[in-house]
């Protein structure tokens, strides 16, 4: 059920008519049962598979509750990425291990199973951001982040919450990533002024994608082929492209804010002008804000952040960047467009750390020069997205500074 489709705007439709009528107690349940019907609609086996294991994830959460063990919350997180990594990363893990081995029946089985995989299996929707939602609640329960309200509210208003802070439907397709704390009705808001707020966000939204992303995607797909378009035409496309993935992606943000408005919640923001911004760390404030900061508090700060030497600080950022481009697709070109950002990051974070006081005085001329790299360099950088593999990017790369 994509986010255009008819039959998203009918439940949209039907889902607000409830909220509006329903008391508010009801409305949690409501939802959840809206949820469930919008991700069966695609497929009743995912959907069993994905209210089972949120539940065994709010089972291990009450035990952590009760008692923090290590041993259990790490065979919470592992059952968790386990599960993403079988249903999205097995075939590229086989076909890749099948490549290690000299030509023999090892590489034969291999590269066989990979394929036999690859028609069988199917990806459950939203499977990366439902596991970044469960480890971000383990972490924080475990972490003592997430507290019990007080009264304690009973075991199924528990339980039930849980069910709708990971299935609520606005946010299954495209984000963005919720934090449970912040999950809650939006109670002291104007509803007439919600709603209004809603219906904006959404024809923004709309907007974008029809007006802006579906336009420019007709000159960005020529990176598809760059043997067959001329070094000017790259240009373009790349330019094309970067307009391209950031209305496409923030219009589909704009709608879930928007649809979320309406049912009486909100949710996060997700980009913020993120080409204004004068550094690659300011970028990643602003572009998928959810993901950038879920990166940032679940794997860069554990591993030390930018609190270690030197060195290992520009690991830690290679480190999580290629996880983040390897959690957009499982190939190598988004692998080594993470690494491409990590790279820029620790060029960064190495020159931050030379400057003097005197050196880090924000003058017009810096700032000018600062949009200017950055901007060019997450543009190099979607080369590498927006290209059906690295082979092709590295064409497109080369004809456009002039190669053959």
């Amino acid at each position: 059920m994509s986010l255009l489709s008819l039959s998203y705007c009918a439940l949209v439709v039907f889902s607000v008519a409830l909220c509006l009528v329903l008391p508010q107690r009801s409305r949690p349940a409501v939802l959840c049962l809206c949820s469930l019907l919008f991700y069966a609609w695609g497929s009743l086996a995912h959907a069993c598979l994905v209210v089972c294991c949120g539940l065994v994830v709010f089972g291990i959460g009450e035990l952590l509750f009760a008692k923090r063990n290590r041993w259990l919350f790490a065979l919470g997180i592992g059952l968790c990425v386990g599960l993403l990594c079988f249903y999205k990363y097995s075939v590229l893990f086989l076909s890749t291990l099948g490549d290690l081995f000299p030509s023999g029946v090892a590489s034969t089985f291999l590269t066989h199973r990979a394929d036999s995989l690859a028609a069988s299996i199917h990806i459950p929707l939203g499977i990366s951001f439902f596991t970044f939602e469960f480890v971000h609640y383990l972490t924080d329960v475990y972490k003592r982040n997430i507290t019990r309200p007080h009264p304690l509210p009973t075991l199924g208003k528990r339980m039930l919450d849980f069910l709708l802070f990971f299935l609520f439907f606005p946010t299954l397709l495209a984000g963005p990533i919720k934090r449970y704390q912040a999950f809650s009705p939006d109670l002291l808001t104007n509803r007439q002024e919600q709603l209004a707020q809603g219906l904006w966000r959404i024809l923004l939204g709309l907007l974008k994608k029809v007006l802006i992303a579906d336009s420019l995607a007709v000159f960005a797909s020529r990176l598809g082929t760059p043997e067959l378009v001329t070094a000017k035409g790259l240009w373009f496309a790349m330019y094309a492209y970067a307009g391209q993935i950031y209305a496409d992606f923030s219009g589909y943000s704009d709608v879930a804010i928007g649809v979320s408005l309406l049912l009486g919640y909100r949710i996060p923001e997700n980009f913020q002008w993120p080409y204004l911004a004068t550094s690659l760390s300011e970028f990643w404030r602003r572009w998928h804000i959810s993901l950038s900061s879920w990166i940032r508090d679940y794997l860069f700060i554990p591993l030390g952040g930018s609190h270690v030497p030197r060195v290992r600080a520009v690991f830690n950022l290679l480190l999580v960047m290629g996880l983040c481009g390897l959690w957009h697709g499982p190939a190598g070109h988004f692998v080594v467009w993470g690494l491409w950002q990590g790279v820029g990051l620790g060029i960064e974070h190495r020159a931050r750390k030379r400057r003097t006081p005197a050196t880090r005085k924000i003058s017009g001329l810096r700032s000018l020069l600062g949009w200017f790299w950055t901007f060019h360099f997450v543009c190099f950088g979607w080369i590498l997205f927006a290209a059906p593999s690295l082979k092709a990017a590295l064409c497109a790369i080369q004809r456009m500074f002039g190669g053959s």
